[in-house]
């Protein structure tokens, strides 16, 4: 998975759908996808629980992630 950080405004959609598709409810600290503000920029860290299954992509509003490396 890729984060375009100049795209991303901390919404946390993509946390809040991969806990949901995951682990049955919306909580961030369950995500597989952690975000962390650098400065005014949000910067994401994938977990090694990340399967890429791409959900935190297809349902980010502002496009700032994606599929590959």
């Amino acid at each position: 998975m890729k984060h375009i950080a100049d795209k991303c405004t901390g919404c946390r959609t993509c946390q809040l759908i991969c806990s949901l598709s995951h682990d049955g409810e919306c909580n961030p600290s369950l995500a597989r996808v952690i975000l962390h503000a650098d400065g005014l920029r949000m910067r994401a860290e994938f977990t090694s629980d990340c399967d890429e299954c791409a959900r935190c992509a297809r349902y980010c509003p502002y496009g700032a992630m994606e599929e590959g490396e």
